[in-house]
Parts: C-alpha cells; structure tokens; sequence
C-alpha cells in the first residue's frame, strides 16, 4: 500500500507542477496578445502620422502656405535691376 501512496503523491506533484505551468502559460498568451495588439495600435498610428505629413508637406500644401504668407512665384515677381 505504501507504493500506492508513493506514485500517488508523485502523481498530485506532477499534475500541480503541471497546473502551474498552464497558469503561466496562459498569462504569457495573454501579455503577448496584448503586445501584438498594441503593435497593431503603434503601426495604425505610424500610418496616420506619415499621411499627415504628407498632407502639410505636399507640394501643393506648401504652395497654399506660401501664397498665404505673401511669397510671389519667382517667375511672376518683377526683376529690377538696382543702378549702382
């Protein structure tokens, strides 16, 4: 009987061992799930960030800037010689 009672404590610190193991790899999924999630979040953000600079500094964007503030295309500004 003293056998019996031996494999079968062996067994019960098998299946804890084995319980734990489980319980950790669980929360390892989870954090993972959680990292690729914020990865997925970091890379939508990245996107928006580049079409937003695209969008300030397009040609067209800083045509507009510069028309705003008063600069004049050098091929329509008036070229004057200063006499010395």
């Amino acid at each position: 009987m003293s056998t019996l009672w031996r494999w079968a404590g062996v067994y019960l610190l098998l299946m804890a061992g084995l319980t734990a193991f489980g319980y950790l790899n669980q929360q390892r999924a989870a954090r993972l799930d959680r990292l690729q999630a914020q990865v997925l979040d970091l890379q939508r953000r990245q996107t928006q960030l580049t079409l937003q600079r695209y969008d300030l500094l397009s040609p067209l964007a800083l045509r507009q800037w510069a028309e705003a503030n008063g600069y004049i295309p050098m091929s329509l500004a008036r070229w004057e010689r200063k006499a010395p």
